[in-house]
């Protein structure tokens, strides 16, 4: 969530799988995989500095194909915990399920990729939580390596997230 680099790197590696099993699918029936994925990326524009990111993520996709054969939609539920890392101090957020859905071009690309629930949660030092949830349109925020807050609906204690992991003055 979301994050669109868990999507994009489960999607992505997802893809390639698709597209091996593309001529067994048919319209109606959606080719399903599971698997985890562990990667490091950087968040940029949530706070005044980068944060690093490692994530794991454990999903289930399901992807659709049109009677030709040619990939059109996938979605996914994703399972996922992020530690973030800044200026030597680290947060990690608390595990959480955010459903994913992404639609392709008729060349594979996709054009369309939207997050739906927990898009974060992570308790702070001070006793407060960070919270994100809603919709997130990757493709209307010109498709971000990470992000942590919703297009619709709420982000609460950015600011504590963003002081929790800057530097001291």
């Amino acid at each position: 969530m979301k994050r669109l680099t868990a999507p994009l790197v489960a999607f992505g590696a997802a893809i390639g799988l698709a597209v091996v099993f593309a001529p067994m699918a048919t319209a109606d029936q959606p080719v399903i995989t599971h698997k985890t994925t562990s990667a490091t990326t950087v968040l940029t524009g949530a706070c005044s500095f980068p944060i690093t990111v490692d994530f794991t993520v454990s999903e289930t996709d399901r992807f659709f194909f049109d009677t030709s054969g040619t990939l059109i939609r996938e979605s996914a539920q994703a399972n996922e915990q992020d530690t973030f890392t800044a200026n030597a101090k680290s947060l990690t957020g608390l595990p959480y399920t955010v459903n994913l859905v992404a639609h392709f071009d008729s060349s594979g690309n996709i054009t369309q990729l939207y997050a739906d629930g927990v898009i974060e949660r992570v308790p702070l030092p001070d006793g407060s939580v960070f919270q994100s949830a809603g919709r997130v349109n990757f493709a209307a925020d010109g498709f971000p390596d990470f992000t942590i807050t919703s297009d619709w609906g709420s982000a609460r204690n950015l600011t504590g997230f963003c002081a929790a992991l800057s530097p001291e003055v």
